[in-house]
């Protein structure tokens, strides 16, 4: 009897923390799933919101629509107050040194590109790579041509040789932007060769 009360005691020893430990548990992971609910939908409302103002900062427009959502990437056709095509936004991602960079880019209808903007380069260098996610670097694009491929140099770029000066010691994610920019270019060229093509139909 006195083993058979032993045997019960020590059952009890490891089955009630096992139970508590399992109630616990399940009560984190039903809390944990329950703020995941709550916040998902006000989390996508935020980038939401956060895309439509890079939208407006790197392409000036009264409505934006989606021009292609059966391509990979994020395409965005943009018009004036009169309904005139303004331009075109594309979200690339690219690449980098240390992961994937996220870039927008604003094409107007004359080929060139009003802005760019990185939305992400978080996985680039601190302090090198990731200043290309910073305004002084993306600004080098604007009133940059479609017309032909832009360059990354070291130093000395123009306007007229279609090139940006890389930033100082991360020449491969500032590459990383411009293969972005590039693809954008590339996109536009494209539809504009479509759209002249149904024109002469």
């Amino acid at each position: 009897m006195e083993n058979k009360n032993n045997f019960f005691a020590r059952y009890k020893e490891i089955i009630i923390p096992t139970v508590v430990m399992i109630c616990i548990c399940l009560v984190i992971t039903a809390a944990l799933a329950g703020t995941n609910l709550l916040t998902e939908s006000k989390i996508e409302e935020i980038k939401k919101t956060e895309q439509e103002e890079s939208r407006s900062e790197v392409l000036k427009a009264d409505k934006y629509d989606v021009y292609d959502d059966l391509t990979e990437n994020e395409e965005y056709v943009a018009f004036d107050e009169a309904g005139n095509t303004a331009g075109y936004i594309f979200v690339n991602n690219v690449k980098g040194y240390g992961g994937e960079v996220k870039v927008m880019t604003g094409i107007k209808v004359d080929g060139t590109i009003s802005a760019v903007k990185v939305l992400d380069a978080t996985s680039e260098t601190p302090g090198l790579g990731q200043n290309t996610g910073k305004a002084d670097f993306y600004d080098r694009y604007s009133g940059l041509s479609t017309k032909k491929e832009i360059t990354v140099v070291k130093s000395g770029a123009s306007k007229d040789s279609n090139s940006v000066n890389a930033v100082t010691g991360a020449t491969i994610s500032s590459k990383a932007v411009t293969k972005a920019v590039n693809e954008a270019r590339e996109r536009f060229n494209e539809i504009m060769e479509n759209e002249e093509a149904s024109k002469d139909e």
